[in-house]
């Protein structure tokens, strides 16, 4: 007997494809190997990232449960704050070899 797959609703791709995006900027930030096994920092990779979850964040979230868009936020604000940091960083960087 086949087993019947069950279809990805539109919002369940779009929460799989925040999950990518937001493990790919944890990637670009320089904090995590990437799926490639990749460990270099792209701010502006970072960036372009984190501003699409932004705004999948804004369209999606009066669509999902609460505990769900905690999540979501969450992980918004902590890559944001972290790009932050990073970027503080490589400015400082920056300066010194100056």
């Amino acid at each position: 007997m086949e087993e019947k797959k069950e279809k990805l609703s539109m919002k369940d791709l779009i929460l799989l494809f925040f999950s990518t995006i937001s493990a790919r900027c944890w990637a670009r930030l320089g904090l995590t190997e990437d799926e490639y096994g990749d460990f270099y920092q792209d701010l502006e990779e970072a960036r372009l990232g984190i501003d699409m979850l932004d705004a999948i964040f804004n369209k999606i979230k009066g669509l999902v449960d609460e505990e769900v868009r905690r999540e979501m936020e969450g992980v918004l604000s902590t890559l944001k704050l972290n790009y932050f940091h990073q970027y503080q960083k490589s400015k400082k960087k920056e300066t010194k070899n100056a």
